[in-house]
């Protein structure tokens, strides 16, 4: 009965968190903000201030609503950086930049100085110069820089789970389909978007964080192929094994606490050991092939597009 039990408030809890909470979506208003968004200067070097100030007249006193039209704005100031990125190309050579990126001593002073002046100014209005497996170079946003300047006027709850996914952001939990944070780090970014959850079943992006522990629990309850979580002998590794009986035990009530729970029942019934109805468990359990993947957010991001491309 217990184990019934388990499974139905999984399923309860899974499928009822599909939704996004939009009462407090003012469609109009949105739109309109992103249609005037859409329309200032694009590839002034400020324009993102121009932008943030719209922000500060619409949404003030608007919390709710500071909280959609922020990640409008978010994917606006990301939209930026293609402009951005091709007059970085058009001002240096990519051995340039590198020698920027690297503090190369063998660059010409002249040539250097105008270089830091570059990144100096694209900085102020939260861009920066990254680098990909040092062989190309592209403009990206400083993920805090909106966070810094608006979060006052969004709500406390968007506020923290913004402020701890900008703490995240430069290191990704896997890289190269191997882990790139300690286990402990997994399980830390698992727990506080549980607890979030948990705490708050109306966050108005619970899509959006379900997601994102989707795929952090996937690398601990499926592994990953550079990084797996079982020994040659398809038994869980030790570690796995204490850090998910470990979770569970602290979170025995939380939807990803019973996850924990019901996937090492699987395991302790087949001898802690892997089998193809456990990793068809995972994948069904953490990716519903009926679920609809709805951005309630699209209908303004292609508002920019559209107006950006006329």
């Amino acid at each position: 009965m217990k184990k019934i039990l388990v499974i139905l408030v999984l399923t309860v809890c899974f499928y009822g968190l599909k939704a996004q909470n939009t009462a407090f979506l003012n469609d109009e208003k949105l739109t309109e903000f992103t249609q005037k968004l859409s329309k200032l200067p694009f590839s002034e070097r400020d324009v993102i201030n121009k932008a943030c100030n719209l922000f500060e007249e619409y949404f003030k006193k608007d919390p709710e609503n500071a909280d959609w039209a922020y990640q409008i704005l978010y994917f606006y100031h990301q939209i930026t950086c293609d402009d951005k990125t091709e007059t970085l190309h058009k001002t240096f050579s990519d051995e340039e930049i590198r020698a920027l990126k690297i503090g190369d001593i063998k660059v010409l002073s002249k040539l250097r100085s105008a270089m830091k002046s570059f990144d100096k100014e694209y900085t102020r209005f939260g861009y920066r110069i990254m680098s990909f497996e040092d062989t190309s170079y592209a403009i990206e946003v400083q993920p805090d820089f909106l966070y810094k300047r608006l979060n006052k006027y969004l709500t406390k709850d968007y506020a923290y789970y913004r402020g701890l996914w900008i703490a995240e952001h430069d290191i990704p939990p896997y890289w190269h389909a191997a882990l790139n944070v300690p286990l402990k780090e997994i399980m830390n970014r698992i727990e506080w978007r549980d607890l979030l959850l948990n705490e708050h079943s109306d966050f108005i992006r619970n899509d959006l964080v379900l997601r994102e522990i989707e795929d952090l629990c996937f690398c601990v309850t499926k592994g990953l192929e550079n990084t797996p979580i079982y020994d040659k002998k398809d038994i869980i590794l030790p570690e796995y094994k204490r850090a998910l009986q470990d979770y569970y035990t602290k979170h025995p009530e939380t939807i990803w606490g019973l996850y924990f729970t019901d996937f090492i029942h699987k395991l302790a019934l087949n001898k802690y050991r892997n089998s193809y109805d456990i990793d068809k468990w995972v994948i069904d359990t953490l990716f519903p092939q009926d679920r609809k993947n709805i951005d309630p957010i699209e209908k303004y991001k292609e508002i920019i597009i559209d107006n950006i491309v006329e």
